[in-house]
């Protein structure tokens, strides 16, 4: 086992108790101090047996329950902990805080380093409760501790708390470690949470699209749910691609479209450009519109679709992301996206953008604007009957508001 935790500079800014400052209940005597002093010196040389014997004389002298007594212990702690005997660190840490003589920052501290010394034991209840009750005092945890508190679940088999922990972990580091999804992987699957282990595996793929053993496992996983077509699917094309080439995330999103699963595919590409994998270029991003368009995930389909614009000359992007604005019936941002579009797009796709842009103004309540457009959508065969029925319509409306002006 590792050695964990090492003598702290403690004793050295410890104060000596004089005559005006004797009331302080935080401050050694002048014999343990020197006492202290020297123990800590034989440990730094390594000098272990010597400095036991002088803590060991030294704990004798102390009164029960002092200060004094309390960071002897907690010296006789580090002793045990710098020579790897954890299980008498231990009780030695713990003695030093059943007196309650520390001052509380030491004994937090204290609790810390006792929680770490229980895990390392594999007194892995006795640890997490510890470790528990310190985090909640502890204003800035270490990312490390929800990885030890994650373990410790994991090893006592509550696998609930063993990924409430991890996904804490993984949420606060910018790069987290690929243990930490294997350990949540494992737990989801310990629980018979296979949606759950599907998603973990999936993002395995992403950052580690190499890994065969994650692709062999997401099929795995599809058979046990039954779905035999998408773990087929997911077997030919982990056997068929490279998986060392970054495209191969690309291909996998490809087939949730073509398996039906378009948020999925989404997600995948989203997580991929995130953690740059694959470039947040042209081609990843249509891609992505396309599947949240397919999932029908407008407002995620928009965020995607104005990232395209500028990288777009056709206009076409402009036109998907127009036709999402009049499915989300926000009438303005269509016709704003609807005027731009109409800048680029080529004739055939002309009549589509006016016969959006009069259904847009017509919502407005603009009727003029309205007619206009549908009156230019008329001159493309594939729109001139709806265009009609709607200048009808609005021809209509226009008789009647003359008429109410009229009488």
């Amino acid at each position: 086992m590792k050695k964990l935790i090492t003598l702290p500079l403690l004793i050295l800014s410890l104060c000596l108790a004089t005559p005006l400052m004797a009331e302080d209940k935080y401050l050694l005597t002048e014999k343990t101090y020197k006492s202290l002093s020297k123990a800590q010196e034989l440990m730094q040389a390594e000098k272990y047996q010597e400095a036991g014997q002088r803590l060991n004389d030294l704990l004798g002298q102390t009164d029960s329950g002092s200060y004094d007594r309390a960071v002897v212990q907690q010296t006789i702690g580090y002793l045990h902990a710098e020579q790897g005997q954890y299980d008498k660190a231990a009780a030695a840490f713990q003695q030093a805080l059943d007196a309650q003589a520390l001052p509380e920052q030491v004994s937090h501290d204290l609790r810390f380093n006792l929680a770490q010394i229980l895990i390392a034991d594999e007194q892995y209840n006795k640890g997490i409760g510890l470790m528990e009750q310190w985090l909640s005092k502890e204003a800035k945890p270490q990312n490390s501790v929800y990885v030890l508190l994650a373990t410790a679940y994991f090893r006592v088999e509550n696998f609930s708390k063993a990924i409430e922990r991890i996904r804490i972990a993984i949420k606060n580091d910018t790069d987290p470690n690929e243990d930490w999804y294997r350990l949540q992987l494992s737990a989801h699957m310990s629980l018979k949470q296979y949606k759950s282990a599907i998603a973990v595996l999936e993002t395995l793929i992403t950052r580690y699209p190499h890994r065969k053993l994650y692709w062999d496992q997401l099929a795995a996983l599809y058979q046990a749910q039954e779905q035999e077509f998408s773990a087929l699917a997911v077997r030919m094309l982990a056997d068929r691609l490279d998986l060392g080439d970054p495209n191969t995330v690309v291909n996998l999103a490809d087939m949730y479209r073509y398996l039906h699963i378009p948020y999925k595919s989404g997600k995948l590409l989203q997580k991929a450009m995130d953690e740059g994998v694959i470039a947040a270029n042209f081609e990843h991003l249509k891609k992505q519109a396309d599947s949240w368009l397919a999932a029908r995930e407008n407002t995620l389909a928009a965020e995607t679709l104005n990232k395209l614009l500028a990288m777009d000359s056709s206009g076409q992007s402009h036109l998907k992301l127009a036709q999402v604005y009049v499915s989300m019936e926000s009438w303005e941002q269509a016709v704003t996206t609807l005027e731009q579009a109409l800048t680029k797009l080529t004739s055939q796709e002309q009549g589509r953008a006016q016969l959006l842009l009069g259904t847009s103004y017509f919502n407005l309540s603009q009727l003029e604007q309205a007619k206009t457009a549908f009156t230019r959508a008329m001159a493309f065969d594939s729109q001139s009957r709806q265009a009609g029925q709607w200048l009808r319509h609005i021809e209509d409306l226009l008789k009647k508001q003359d008429d109410e002006e009229a009488a």
